[in-house]
């Protein structure tokens, strides 16, 4: 049996609310498609999410569970500024 580890962090949404994403790894020899659905569904209930998958499944032991997308503070994307390195 493998097991499903989880990182979370709060993101800022619009009128001061919070939202959460929540980064899934499964590590083990089982099904990890079956075990990240298992685990999704226990940690969303019944709220509203948006979920992440690798298109191609080159790696379906990792997901990306996602709240408040669609309330998310937006700005105009600036290549000069907005990069991934931090």
């Amino acid at each position: 049996m493998g097991k499903v580890t989880i990182q979370e962090s709060t993101i800022d949404l619009t009128f001061g609310r919070k939202g959460k994403i929540a980064v899934f790894m499964y590590v083990g020899e089982d099904d990890p498609v079956a075990i990240l659905d298992n685990a999704v569904s226990q940690y969303v209930g019944h709220e509203g999410y948006s979920e992440f998958i690798d298109i191609n499944m080159d790696n379906p032991w990792v997901r990306v569970v996602m709240s408040g997308v669609n309330e998310m503070n937006q700005v105009p994307f600036n290549p000069a500024i907005h990069k991934l390195k931090l």
